[in-house]
């Protein structure tokens, strides 16, 4: 995923302010290279950039968890497993 891509996703989901802060530094990582841009869409929806600094190792941390669990769901929706 390119930098203004990612700067356009925290514009759109209202967080200006990070497009400066943290665009940049999330594209540098190349964390979001491959990843789904409605997956990364939804991590930002449901994610509060509320309060106190917000670093890259941090919000990239909080990411992988919202990523390995949405995957999970969407896996578990045509998987029944029997005990």
């Amino acid at each position: 995923m390119e930098r203004e891509q990612i700067e356009d996703l925290f514009e759109e989901s209202g967080y200006h302010g990070l497009n400066s802060k943290l665009a940049y530094k999330v594209w540098m990582t190349g964390v979001w290279d491959e990843e789904d841009e409605d997956k990364i869409e939804a991590f930002i929806d449901a994610y509060s950039f509320e309060g106190e600094g917000i670093l890259t190792d941090d919000l990239l941390y909080h990411y992988r968890i919202f990523a390995y669990i949405h995957g999970k769901n969407e896996s578990s929706l045509f998987q029944r497993q029997i005990f």
